[in-house]
């Protein structure tokens, strides 16, 4: 009987199970009842959403924030923010300049990194001269000078976009009409500075020797008869680009970690044209003057491949000390109006820099000397000419 009831047990076990599954006339198919299957999405009740608390509603920022003239109105705008909105043509332009920079100005973080802003706001005072020293037929020995032209003024820079303006000290004093003028451009990153250049000087210039005139000490006598016109562009590319900034020294837009140097090379091209009238001398110099007293121009162009070296020494992680030489040797060509007619010869010549810049925070102290000389050397004349510039720079990054 025992065994029995558990076969009848079993029997109706067996029975209902397939009850609640059911065999289709596919043996290896099997349905599922409608109970156990999961509601179709068309059917199932969407679950509420979760409620925003009060205190981070809006928490995104609109298009109209986010439209890059908006966030320049209020100098916050920054290049790196992807969620910033551009025109496509704006955009592109700034897809191209983030592969330029990326490409440009990468530098080794050990030793030179970036100051984290974009905007710098500074006064310049700008003070320049230029000076002579010849040697003419007969051992005529001569040194001149220039008044020291200053200018001051302010400038407002975006990255490399600058906007500023200048103010000659000279007309302080009401001495008279300009008789100089200076222009200069350049464009700096991490592999290579380039600098375009133009000074004149039409009058203001001292005889500070003048052959046995005085036995050949120094004197001061205003000598009318000088007129200087030069223009040209300096190029150069640095081998250790990585590691050594130019711009830390001379743009502050970087900071130099570590001291480092580079060797640097280039191309140097100048247009000087330079007017000696020796018909104006003072009357009391004419009997020392051993040439005759005419016009002695010197116009020719100036073609050289520049060889040079930069070294930053980080004297304390504030205070950074550069100096920079790039000698030049290379082609001379002269003018048919030139004081010899057209020729060529060598030309050698020696630009020179040298900068002490300090940080502070986003403060910046810097006083920078620049020294860029071209000598002109035939079998009769031999005149070196240079311009002499010092500035003194404070400024705010932001």
């Amino acid at each position: 009987m025992k065994t029995l009831r558990i076969v009848i047990l079993t029997l109706s076990l067996l029975s209902a199970i397939f009850e609640a599954f059911p065999l289709e006339a596919d043996a290896t198919s099997i349905v599922i009842p409608d109970t156990l299957l999961p509601t179709p999405p068309e059917l199932a009740v969407a679950a509420p959403a979760p409620t925003i608390p009060s205190s981070l509603e809006g928490y995104r920022k609109s298009d109209e924030e986010l439209w890059w003239w908006n966030q320049a109105k209020k100098l916050k705008l920054n290049l790196n923010d992807t969620t910033v909105r551009y025109p496509k043509f704006l955009k592109f332009c700034l897809d191209v300049y983030k592969w330029g920079d990326h490409f440009f100005n990468s530098y080794d973080p050990e030793y030179v990194v970036g100051t984290g802003k974009r905007w710098k706001a500074r006064i310049v005072n700008d003070n320049w001269a230029d000076s002579y020293i010849m040697v003419f037929p007969k051992d005529l020995r001569m040194h001149m000078l220039s008044d020291v032209y200053a200018n001051i003024g302010a400038y407002l820079q975006y990255m490399a976009v600058s906007i500023g303006y200048t103010y000659d000290m000279g007309q302080l004093a009401n001495t008279g009409p300009l008789e100089h003028k200076k222009m200069e451009f350049g464009f700096n990153c991490a592999l290579f500075n380039i600098s375009l250049y133009y000074n004149e000087n039409t009058g203001g210039t001292y005889l500070r020797k003048f052959g046995d005139y005085e036995d050949g000490r120094i004197i001061k006598e205003r000598f009318p008869g000088v007129e200087l016109s030069t223009w040209g562009i300096d190029a150069m590319y640095f081998f250790n680009h990585n590691r050594y900034s130019h711009g830390a020294a001379y743009n502050f837009s970087k900071i130099q970690k570590r001291s480092q140097g580079s060797w640097i090379a280039g191309f140097s091209y100048s247009n000087i044209k330079l007017d000696f009238d020796f018909a104006q001398l003072p009357l009391a110099l004419l009997p020392y003057l051993t040439v005759p007293a005419k016009n002695y121009m010197f116009h020719y162009n100036s073609y050289a491949i520049v060889i040079g070296y930069g070294f930053n020494w980080v004297i304390n992680p504030r205070l950074l000390f550069n100096a920079t030489a790039v000698p030049s040797i290379g082609l001379t060509h002269c003018y048919e109006d030139s004081l010899e007619g057209a020729k060529y010869m060598p030309a050698i010549n020696l630009n020179g820099q040298a900068s002490l810049t300090y940080n502070l925070g986003n403060f910046f102290f810097s006083g920078i000397f620049h020294f860029n000389g071209h000598w002109y050397k035939s079998g009769t004349y031999s005149l070196l000419s240079s311009i002499e510039n010092f500035s003194a720079n404070i400024g705010f990054r932001f």
